[in-house]
Protein backbone atom coordinates (compact mmCIF):
# COMPACT_ATOMS: atom_id res chain seq x y z
CA UNK A 1 0.00 0.00 0.00
CA UNK A 2 1.57 3.19 -1.07
CA UNK A 3 -0.62 6.78 -1.32
CA UNK A 4 0.44 10.40 -1.88
CA UNK A 5 -0.77 13.50 -1.22
CA UNK A 6 0.32 16.84 -1.89
CA UNK A 7 2.03 18.99 0.74
CA UNK A 8 0.46 21.52 2.37
CA UNK A 9 0.87 25.36 0.94
CA UNK A 10 -0.90 26.90 3.92
CA UNK A 11 1.73 26.81 6.75
CA UNK A 12 4.20 29.56 7.63
CA UNK A 13 7.62 29.57 6.72
CA UNK A 14 8.70 28.60 10.03
CA UNK A 15 6.13 25.75 9.72
CA UNK A 16 7.96 24.71 6.34
CA UNK A 17 11.55 24.77 7.50
CA UNK A 18 10.65 22.21 10.34
CA UNK A 19 8.65 20.11 8.01
CA UNK A 20 11.70 20.32 5.37
CA UNK A 21 14.12 19.58 8.04
CA UNK A 22 12.00 16.66 9.12
CA UNK A 23 12.03 15.13 5.87
CA UNK A 24 14.94 14.66 5.80
CA UNK A 25 15.93 13.41 9.02
CA UNK A 26 17.86 9.79 8.80
CA UNK A 27 15.84 6.59 8.34
CA UNK A 28 16.67 5.48 11.98
CA UNK A 29 16.54 8.72 13.42
CA UNK A 30 14.03 7.55 16.29
CA UNK A 31 15.62 4.67 17.04
CA UNK A 32 18.67 6.12 17.76
CA UNK A 33 17.07 8.56 20.03
CA UNK A 34 15.84 5.48 21.67
CA UNK A 35 19.25 3.52 22.11
CA UNK A 36 20.37 6.45 23.86
CA UNK A 37 21.48 6.83 27.52
CA UNK A 38 20.07 9.35 30.24
CA UNK A 39 16.32 11.01 30.19
CA UNK A 40 16.09 11.01 26.83
CA UNK A 41 16.80 7.45 25.92
CA UNK A 42 14.52 6.40 28.76
CA UNK A 43 11.60 8.60 27.77
CA UNK A 44 11.71 7.29 24.84
CA UNK A 45 11.91 3.77 25.61
CA UNK A 46 8.54 4.03 28.52
CA UNK A 47 6.91 6.21 25.88
CA UNK A 48 6.67 3.19 23.24
CA UNK A 49 6.21 0.35 25.47
CA UNK A 50 3.53 2.17 26.80
CA UNK A 51 1.61 2.67 23.37
CA UNK A 52 2.88 -1.32 22.45
CA UNK A 53 0.73 -2.17 26.18
CA UNK A 54 -2.18 0.06 24.91
CA UNK A 55 -2.26 -1.01 21.37
CA UNK A 56 -2.11 -4.88 22.56
CA UNK A 57 -4.87 -4.30 25.26
CA UNK A 58 -7.37 -2.76 22.74
CA UNK A 59 -6.43 -4.59 19.30
CA UNK A 60 -8.60 -7.40 18.12
CA UNK A 61 -7.97 -10.30 15.43
CA UNK A 62 -8.32 -8.80 11.99
CA UNK A 63 -7.98 -5.07 12.82
CA UNK A 64 -6.51 -2.81 11.10
CA UNK A 65 -3.86 -0.25 13.20
CA UNK A 66 -3.40 3.04 11.46
CA UNK A 67 0.08 5.10 13.03
CA UNK A 68 0.12 8.84 11.79
CA UNK A 69 3.10 10.36 12.04
CA UNK A 70 4.53 6.85 12.51
CA UNK A 71 8.56 7.71 12.42
CA UNK A 72 9.95 4.54 13.21
CA UNK A 73 7.16 3.38 14.56
CA UNK A 74 9.08 1.72 17.69
CA UNK A 75 6.23 0.66 19.49
CA UNK A 76 5.84 -1.66 16.87
CA UNK A 77 6.57 -5.46 17.25
CA UNK A 78 5.05 -6.48 13.84
CA UNK A 79 2.39 -8.31 15.41
CA UNK A 80 -0.56 -6.35 14.14
CA UNK A 81 -0.91 -4.80 10.80
CA UNK A 82 -0.20 -1.10 10.62
CA UNK A 83 -0.63 1.50 7.57
CA UNK A 84 2.13 3.77 8.92
CA UNK A 85 1.77 7.88 7.93
CA UNK A 86 4.87 10.12 7.67
CA UNK A 87 6.41 12.47 5.50
CA UNK A 88 10.07 11.33 6.07
CA UNK A 89 10.08 8.86 3.69
CA UNK A 90 13.27 7.15 4.53
CA UNK A 91 11.84 6.05 8.10
CA UNK A 92 8.74 4.39 5.81
CA UNK A 93 11.39 3.20 3.77
CA UNK A 94 13.32 1.14 6.91
CA UNK A 95 9.92 0.59 8.33
CA UNK A 96 9.04 -1.32 5.37
CA UNK A 97 12.53 -3.09 5.47
CA UNK A 98 12.22 -3.96 9.29
CA UNK A 99 8.79 -4.40 10.37
CA UNK A 100 6.39 -7.27 9.68
CA UNK A 101 2.97 -6.30 8.07
CA UNK A 102 3.86 -2.62 7.60
CA UNK A 103 2.42 -0.52 5.26
CA UNK A 104 3.84 2.85 4.46
CA UNK A 105 1.76 5.78 3.16
CA UNK A 106 4.47 8.78 2.35
CA UNK A 107 1.47 12.06 3.10
CA UNK A 108 1.66 15.04 4.97
CA UNK A 109 -0.92 14.89 8.11
CA UNK A 110 -0.80 18.39 8.19
CA UNK A 111 -3.54 18.16 5.18
CA UNK A 112 -5.47 15.51 5.76
CA UNK A 113 -5.75 11.29 5.58
CA UNK A 114 -5.40 9.55 2.68
CA UNK A 115 -7.78 6.80 3.70
CA UNK A 116 -11.62 5.63 3.82
CA UNK A 117 -14.33 6.72 6.15
CA UNK A 118 -15.09 3.71 8.87
CA UNK A 119 -11.63 2.07 7.85
CA UNK A 120 -9.58 1.74 11.03
CA UNK A 121 -9.50 0.13 14.33
CA UNK A 122 -7.46 1.68 16.01
CA UNK A 123 -5.33 4.72 15.20
CA UNK A 124 -2.56 5.48 17.01
CA UNK A 125 -0.99 9.44 17.43
CA UNK A 126 1.62 10.10 19.68
CA UNK A 127 3.70 12.61 19.83
CA UNK A 128 1.77 14.86 16.47
CA UNK A 129 -0.73 17.52 18.38
CA UNK A 130 2.51 19.54 19.53
CA UNK A 131 3.09 20.01 16.51
CA UNK A 132 0.43 21.53 15.34
CA UNK A 133 -1.11 25.12 15.86
CA UNK A 134 -4.65 24.33 15.20
CA UNK A 135 -5.98 20.51 15.79
CA UNK A 136 -9.65 20.53 14.79
CA UNK A 137 -8.30 19.10 10.99
CA UNK A 138 -6.77 16.20 11.97
CA UNK A 139 -8.88 15.11 14.63
CA UNK A 140 -12.02 15.00 12.76
CA UNK A 141 -9.74 13.03 9.97
CA UNK A 142 -9.11 11.10 12.97
CA UNK A 143 -12.84 10.55 13.86
CA UNK A 144 -13.65 9.98 9.46
CA UNK A 145 -11.71 6.59 9.60
CA UNK A 146 -12.25 5.34 12.69
CA UNK A 147 -15.19 2.68 12.74
CA UNK A 148 -17.57 3.09 14.92
CA UNK A 149 -16.63 2.43 18.65
CA UNK A 150 -13.07 2.26 16.94
CA UNK A 151 -9.78 3.35 19.22
CA UNK A 152 -7.75 6.34 19.62
CA UNK A 153 -4.32 6.57 21.41
CA UNK A 154 -2.88 9.57 21.20
CA UNK A 155 0.01 11.07 23.75
CA UNK A 156 1.93 14.42 23.76
CA UNK A 157 4.26 16.15 25.84
CA UNK A 158 3.35 17.32 29.16
CA UNK A 159 4.07 20.87 28.47
CA UNK A 160 2.13 22.64 31.51
CA UNK A 161 2.59 22.93 35.12
CA UNK A 162 2.97 20.37 36.86
CA UNK A 163 4.56 18.48 33.98
CA UNK A 164 8.21 18.98 33.84
CA UNK A 165 8.76 18.71 29.69
CA UNK A 166 8.09 22.73 29.81
CA UNK A 167 11.55 23.37 31.53
CA UNK A 168 13.20 20.28 30.01
CA UNK A 169 12.71 20.97 26.54
CA UNK A 170 13.94 23.98 25.94
CA UNK A 171 16.80 23.84 27.51
CA UNK A 172 17.62 20.69 25.68
CA UNK A 173 16.74 21.80 22.48
CA UNK A 174 19.24 24.93 23.64
CA UNK A 175 21.82 22.35 24.27
CA UNK A 176 21.78 20.28 21.15
CA UNK A 177 21.37 23.39 19.44
CA UNK A 178 24.71 24.99 20.66
CA UNK A 179 26.24 21.93 20.42
CA UNK A 180 25.47 19.88 16.92
CA UNK A 181 24.27 24.00 15.47
CA UNK A 182 21.31 21.49 14.30
CA UNK A 183 18.26 23.88 12.72
CA UNK A 184 15.89 21.30 13.67
CA UNK A 185 16.89 22.04 17.10
CA UNK A 186 17.10 25.93 16.94
CA UNK A 187 13.33 25.81 16.22
CA UNK A 188 12.77 23.69 19.02
CA UNK A 189 11.59 19.97 16.73
CA UNK A 190 8.98 22.43 15.39
CA UNK A 191 6.48 22.21 18.99
CA UNK A 192 4.03 25.24 18.59
CA UNK A 193 1.55 23.65 21.12
CA UNK A 194 1.56 22.89 25.10
CA UNK A 195 -0.71 20.96 27.01
CA UNK A 196 -2.32 19.09 30.52
CA UNK A 197 -4.06 16.64 30.83
CA UNK A 198 -7.94 18.59 30.81
CA UNK A 199 -6.80 21.27 27.98
CA UNK A 200 -5.90 17.82 25.55
CA UNK A 201 -9.20 16.15 26.53
CA UNK A 202 -10.95 19.12 25.55
CA UNK A 203 -10.20 18.72 22.28
CA UNK A 204 -11.96 15.66 21.90
CA UNK A 205 -15.68 16.07 21.10
CA UNK A 206 -17.56 12.74 19.12
CA UNK A 207 -15.04 10.91 21.63
CA UNK A 208 -15.20 9.19 25.38
CA UNK A 209 -12.28 8.83 27.28
CA UNK A 210 -11.43 5.46 28.60
CA UNK A 211 -7.82 5.82 30.10
CA UNK A 212 -6.02 8.97 31.08
CA UNK A 213 -2.12 9.04 32.92
CA UNK A 214 1.29 10.36 32.29
CA UNK A 215 4.47 9.06 32.34
CA UNK A 216 6.92 10.94 35.06
CA UNK A 217 5.21 14.03 34.28
CA UNK A 218 6.86 13.87 31.21
CA UNK A 219 3.95 12.29 28.27
CA UNK A 220 0.15 12.55 28.47
CA UNK A 221 -1.92 9.59 27.30
CA UNK A 222 -5.16 8.99 26.35
CA UNK A 223 -7.35 6.52 25.58
CA UNK A 224 -10.84 7.44 23.51
CA UNK A 225 -13.59 5.71 21.91
CA UNK A 226 -15.54 6.88 18.76
CA UNK A 227 -18.70 7.21 19.62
Amino acid sequence: MKLTVSPSICLNSKKRMHKSMYSVQPATYYLQQMSRGGLRGAWFKQRQLKTRRLVKKYYRPGGLVLDIGCGNCLWNTGEVPVIGIDICESMLCYNKDHVKHFFPVNADVFNSVPLKDASIDIVVMTEILEHLESHACIINEVFRVLKKDGILIVSVPYGKLPGLWQFIFPLWCRFKWWKDKDEYYKYHCGHVSVFNLKGLARLFNGFNILENGNIALLTIFLVLKKN
